[in-house]
């Protein structure tokens, strides 16, 4: 995947997503919005360059199931599919753009959930073009 530093805009290095990485595991954004007693103790960071996708899936992997997962989209739109507990049936689809923050929650955070494309280049955050996703969770029991 690379270094960081290569997908950051020439405002931004390092250190800044370092911050940012720990801004979203703080109370301040985790308490704010995933309305969970326990804090985070996890936050995956995932690149979308173009032509990227992820098919449909459950986070399902952690302990703490009944935790909410907070997803941070930087970067370039991206255009999102949530669907329900159980694969077949409807799935909605909308954009998340740079600077959204979605909490799934409740029923929400064990549904099938995905990215459908990344719009490349509808953002200049990246220097590079594409998108950072951070996904702050718990992965632990409390």
């Amino acid at each position: 995947a690379g270094d960081i530093r290569e997908w950051l805009s020439g405002s931004q290095d390092l250190t800044s997503i370092n911050a940012f990485v720990e801004s979203c595991q703080n109370a301040s954004l985790w308490h704010r919005l995933a309305l969970y007693s326990a804090p985070p103790d996890c936050c995956l960071v995932n690149y979308y360059g173009e032509g990227a996708r992820m098919g449909l899936h459950q986070d399902k992997d952690e302990a703490a199931l009944d935790a909410p997962v907070l997803s941070v989209s930087l970067g370039d739109t991206a255009v999102f599919r949530l669907g329900r507990e159980t694969k077949g049936g409807r799935t909605y689809s909308f954009r998340l753009e740079s600077g959204d923050v979605m909490a799934l929650t409740g029923a929400a955070r064990h549904a099938f959930h995905g990215v459908d494309r990344v719009l490349f280049g509808s953002s200049d955050l990246l220097r590079d073009g594409g998108r950072l996703n951070l996904t702050v969770r718990r992965v632990r029991k409390a």
